[in-house]
């Protein structure tokens, strides 16, 4: 009976151990919103990709869950091009004790906020940090002359065309392409999905 019992025990600790070792590393792209699947209410950003990045299991921040978190494995940025300082999380929750940081779809972690991290709101980061924008399906997701308006075509219109974003309304931005002189208005997200890339290089 004991010995059955031990050998419980010990393929029970050979499963755990076997699916931690067996957990995959995402392929990551330069927006990996897809392997998230969440907004959230906004943005933590790593400020040096080089230094290491502590996940807690709880708010307390006190348990930690990883000491030295793997990217694509153990966390998943919504944004990621470490050689430019690229790299954001979604953040689920906040306060000045912890981010509540969503690290793939449907699970969290806890960083504690230190200098380390740069938080931004949807509002912020959209505002002043993006630089263009790329429409994922222009015909899901047209151009429009105003909120729910009229669809519109820009001609030579391009994906790394400069663009300033004038106002923000829920799920709506008015943006005005820079490059091309022309103003529209367009969803970026719908719940909580993106419908568009989000560019940060000039």
């Amino acid at each position: 009976m004991k010995k059955a019992k031990l050998f419980s025990v010990i393929f029970f600790l050979f499963q755990v151990i076997h699916c931690n070792a067996q957990k995959e590393e995402a392929q990551l792209e330069y927006q990996n919103d897809n392997l998230i699947k969440e907004l959230g209410i906004g943005l933590v950003q790593l400020v040096n990709p080089n230094e290491k990045i502590i996940l807690y299991s709880y708010s307390s921040c006190k348990t930690i869950k990883t000491n030295q978190a793997k990217i694509g494995k153990d966390i998943i940025p919504i944004l990621n091009k470490p050689d430019y300082s690229i790299q954001f999380f979604i953040c689920s929750e906040k306060n000045n004790k912890y981010f509540k940081i969503v690290t793939s779809i449907g699970k969290y972690a806890y960083i504690k906020p230190t200098q380390k991290y740069l938080y931004y709101d949807w509002y912020d980061f959209l505002k002043n940090q993006v630089t263009s924008i790329e429409n994922k399906n222009i015909s899901f997701n047209p151009l429009f002359d105003k909120m729910n308006g009229k669809v519109i075509t820009i001609k030579n219109i391009q994906s790394d065309d400069e663009i300033e974003v004038i106002e923000i309304k829920g799920d709506w931005l008015n943006v005005k392409n820079t490059t091309l002189n022309k103003e529209y208005w367009i969803k970026w997200r719908e719940k909580n999905n993106l419908l568009v890339y989000l560019n940060l290089l000039m």
